[in-house]
């Protein structure tokens, strides 16, 4: 019998747009990587941008309204 090894990814990268922010607020984005296939997807938050940790690719402070669930 023959078995065949396979091997899959899986990320998950947030980001925020700043060239399109209004008033200092800027949508955040999910990309979703698997088996290198992406899909960038829009998830209707907005953050101030001042706010945005881009290095760690989340919220600075730990608020509550940061903290919201996103079922999908």
């Amino acid at each position: 019998m023959t078995t065949m090894n396979t091997s899959h990814t899986f990320s998950i990268l947030f980001w925020i747009n700043k060239s399109r922010a209004i008033n200092d607020k800027a949508e955040i984005f999910v990309r979703v990587t698997v088996n290198g296939k992406r899909a960038n997807i829009g998830i209707k938050r907005k953050i101030n941008i001042d706010l945005w940790n881009n290095q760690n690719k989340k919220s600075k402070e730990k608020q509550k309204s940061h903290k919201e669930s996103i079922d999908i």
